[in-house]
């Protein structure tokens, strides 16, 4: 009896285990199907099935993480490759496409490394992106050329393919807070509806007042964009897509995309669509741009015969017809994908995901010369960043320019930026180390008065003038507080008291008034704003590690007055195990100073050891801690140390970085350290009239996201995952 039990029980387990991996096989197969056409969230859903029943199909993780890249859900991507680093046989790709993701995080060092590891499969490609993520970090070395803003009726949606008609701005988008009059759609338009034409104003002031539908609702067919007009002729351009929110729009593969041409009435709607002749069944053609005449046409197709992917191919109107397209050549094709061309009448400009660039699509331009395409010239920082940058455009009558991109600190997935050039880049000139360092001064006289004007040199003497000094900046800064807390008399009465002793014979170098006293009492802070309506764009970290609350008066030791250049000051580095580096904008300067410190007499033995380091023209300035014009660029060893040893990663203090933003305040007072002191690292950042807090410490994107729901649990509600990108913060989506 227990023997039939038994083998019973043997049977069941065989037929549930059989049962299982065929349920798995069937959720794989799903998986794979949904991958192919493109269904991403389906292929994610079918291939997290499979793994419940089989936490080690490879497959079903490769597909995961590939679904997660072509959604641009980079992070979760990185996620789950680097959970398959572990496995020794991985897909053919594996590598390659990793570069590719760590590329568009910007990690360039990191790409590069699985970019070797891909030689393997294909030396010549591997080799190929190597070098491209040396050109990287060239590049974005490099002063920027641009100025990017934002386009201000931007959405939280895909805003895309930006064009000029007369005085407005004509885009695609999928966002979804224009309703439509629902009655004349078609019900499956309704629950899935596509991209949709818009016209806005040019300029960044415009609000979404000025933003409506393109075209009436019997019109819009919701696969069409980008739309491009010709300036001087009735006629446009039209691809319509098979896009979806969020996602890649280029694939070399893709087999839904087609290109058309339209009559074009007065307000910038079109009728009369026609398909260009030329388009190949089974093949996609699209981003058509035509010239201001109308009669010249570039689009980008990836038919057979070309380069790689898309190519960019020509086509001319003559004797009532198009002719047949010709691919541009080598020059600029290459054996990745070309697309989004835009010709001004003398410069063609273009996207490219193989040329060497800062990340996935980059901009390109070239010029004809003497009947040949001239080889492409990346347009460089600014225009472009480690994501796709593509559809970028001239503006016909001024000197700006508009793109698409997915770059961090955006409003949506894809986003428009309005171009403008800047200032002609002076040339740079190589510094020696005298020319960063200040001019030599006498030792005997080493303090100099920074309030005073550039022009002017103020020595003081540490017996007597050095008090006279400290008096006057503890008198004006009385006066500052009392301007801020005029409407509190108890405050009132203590700067009373401390411009009393600011005065007194009896006051000592070391007894500086603590202005915190004299504050109002902590009340509801009605200046502290959501995480969110503050821009990280421009915000510089002033402080690691503790809280400047007020303008307090400190010691620093000038290292460099930069004039003409930001300067070098890597030379500084080694002054780290004393005190961290500042750079703070003084007058016409940037001034390179290590510190700071409160005691008179700290500073002046640590003056001594940097003169026996070689930095004999470093001096001691006693100077009032403005927040506005200070950046911290380099954490002192011993700051850095400490917060190691209580568990901490700091071995970097700068380089990317996953940090959480916490809040924004006009008046850091109402910032309560204590509550989030034990979470992170309290970093201190400012943009304006703005101190932003962010925590720091993490060494992955998990950490930081654990400390997220800590932090929000505790009452900061909005805090957010960003991005601390060598000193440039960025939100991420």
């Amino acid at each position: 009896m227990l023997r039939k039990l038994h083998l019973t029980v043997l049977v069941i387990s065989a037929i549930l285990m059989s049962s299982q991996v065929s349920w798995s096989q069937k959720s794989l197969t799903k998986a794979q199907r949904h991958f192919e056409l493109k269904a991403f969230n389906l292929a994610i859903e079918n291939a997290k099935e499979a793994l419940e029943l089989k936490p080690d199909c490879i497959e079903c993780q490769f597909i995961v993480a590939e679904s997660f890249r072509l959604m641009n859900q980079n992070i979760d991507a990185a996620i789950w490759y680097r959970k398959m680093e572990k496995y020794d046989e991985l897909p053919s790709e594996y590598y390659l496409n990793y570069g590719f993701l760590m590329k568009k995080l910007g990690q360039y060092d990191k790409a590069k490394s699985y970019f070797e590891l891909y030689k393997m499969q294909n030396e010549d490609l591997a080799v190929h992106y190597m070098e491209s993520c040396e050109f990287a970090k060239a590049v974005l070395s490099e002063d920027i050329d641009f100025e990017l803003n934002l386009y201000s009726a931007s959405s939280k949606a895909t805003d895309f393919g930006a064009s000029i008609f007369k005085d407005k701005l004509v885009f695609a988008s999928f966002r979804t807070d224009f309703k439509r009059s629902l009655e004349k759609l078609n019900k499956s338009l309704i629950q899935t509806p596509g991209p949709q034409l818009f016209v806005g104003g040019q300029g960044m002031n415009d609000d979404l007042n000025a933003v409506n539908f393109l075209l009436y609702d019997n019109e819009e067919s919701y696969d069409m964009g980008p739309v491009h007009y010709a300036a001087d002729a009735s006629i446009c351009t039209i691809t319509k897509n098979n896009f979806q929110n969020g996602e890649q729009q280029i694939f070399s593969d893709d087999l839904e995309l087609g290109l058309y041409l339209a009559k074009v009435e007065p307000d910038g709607s079109f009728n009369n669509i026609k398909a260009f002749p030329y388009n190949e069944v089974g093949y996609a053609s699209g981003f058509g741009t035509l010239n201001a005449s109308g009669n010249i046409l570039y689009f980008a197709s990836n038919r057979p015969g070309g380069h790689g992917g898309f190519d960019i191919y020509v086509s001319y109107f003559k004797n009532d017809s198009w002719t047949y397209p010709e691919n541009l050549g080598a020059k600029i094709n290459s054996p990745g994908n070309e697309v989004t061309p835009f010709f001004d009448g003398e410069t063609l400009y273009y996207s490219s995901d193989y040329l060497k660039g800062l990340g996935g699509l980059d901009v390109f331009k070239s010029q004809v010369y003497n009947g040949n395409w001239q080889s492409p010239t990346n347009m460089g920082n600014g225009i472009n960043s480690p994501e796709d940058d593509f559809y970028f455009i001239k503006h016909p009558e001024k000197s700006s320019y508009y793109l698409t991109s997915n770059r961090l600190g955006g409003r949506g997935s894809y986003d428009i930026y309005l171009v403008h050039k800047g200032e002609t880049k002076k040339p740079v000139v190589e510094m020696t180390y005298e020319e960063v360092v200040p001019a030599e001064v006498n030792i005997d006289n080493e303090l100099k008065d920074v309030n005073a004007k550039e022009a002017i040199v103020q020595t003081v003497s540490f017996d007597e003038d050095l008090e006279s000094l400290k008096n006057d900046l503890l008198v004006e800064e009385a006066i500052n507080e009392k301007v801020k807390t005029k409407n509190n008399q108890a405050a009132l009465e203590r700067i009373g008291v401390a411009k009393d002793l600011a005065t007194e014979e009896s006051t000592s170098k070391s007894e500086l008034i603590d202005f915190n006293e004299l504050l109002p009492p902590k009340a509801v802070d009605i200046n502290s704003h959501n995480s969110r309506s503050v821009s990280l764009a421009g915000a510089k970290r002033i402080s690691f590690g503790e809280v400047i609350r007020s303008n307090a008066n400190v010691y620093f030791i000038q290292l460099a007055a930069l004039f003409k250049t930001s300067g070098n000051i890597d030379i500084f580095i080694p002054l780290r195990q004393y005190g961290s580096i500042y750079k703070i904008k003084q007058a016409k300067a940037i001034k390179v100073k290590l510190g700071y410190f409160h005691d008179e007499s700290q500073a002046k033995s640590i003056l001594s050891e940097v003169r026996k380091m070689g930095y004999n023209d470093a001096f001691i300035t006693f100077e009032t801690l403005n927040t506005s014009q200070l950046e911290l660029v380099e954490v002192s060893e011993k700051t850095v140390q400490n917060y190691a040893m209580n568990g901490f990663p700091t071995d970097e203090t700068t380089g990317v970085n996953f940090k959480v933003r916490l809040a924004s305040y006009e008046d850091p007072i109402w910032f309560d350290a204590n509550s989030v002191k034990d979470v992170g690292i309290i970093e201190q950042w400012s943009k304006d009239q703005w101190t932003i807090f962010i925590l720091g410490g993490y060494n992955s994107l998990e950490q930081a996201e654990k400390a997220k729901l800590i932090v929000q649990n505790r009452g900061f509600r909005d805090a957010e995952i960003v991005l601390d990108r060598n000193g440039i913060l960025e939100r991420f989506k």
